[in-house]
């Protein structure tokens, strides 16, 4: 049921040298994750920006607006006559409608 155990016996820095060698062994193979939205391009069109953040182009433009509720969620850039949004406010809208959300989902009953 149990295996064997071993001691040896080594001195603080032989310890320190030997997780030393292990973190630098570990950070040699080490692939930081690729942030969030990173494969998106600088300036979204409104049909990118609809479907990466999930709603629909109505609402996309709702968000675009001032209620009495909220200040608006995306505003879009106008660039030569088209709409375009930056990746940055897109990202940040993504975690902002996860609060509306739940804020509709409290107030269903959810």
């Amino acid at each position: 049921m149990y295996g064997t155990v071993t001691q040896i016996n080594v001195t603080p820095d032989q310890l320190t040298e030997l997780v030393r060698i292990a973190v630098r062994s570990e950070l040699a193979t080490y692939t930081p994750p690729v942030p969030e939205g990173s494969d998106l391009p600088e300036l979204l069109t409104r049909r990118q920006t609809a479907d990466h953040i999930g709603v629909s182009l109505t609402t996309l433009h709702e968000w675009a607006q001032d209620t009495d509720g909220r200040p608006a969620v995306l505003v879009p850039l106008k660039i030569n006559g088209r709409v375009r949004y930056r990746r940055a406010d897109v990202l940040a809208a993504l975690k902002e409608s996860r609060r509306f959300k739940n804020k509709a989902q409290e107030g269903r009953g959810q």
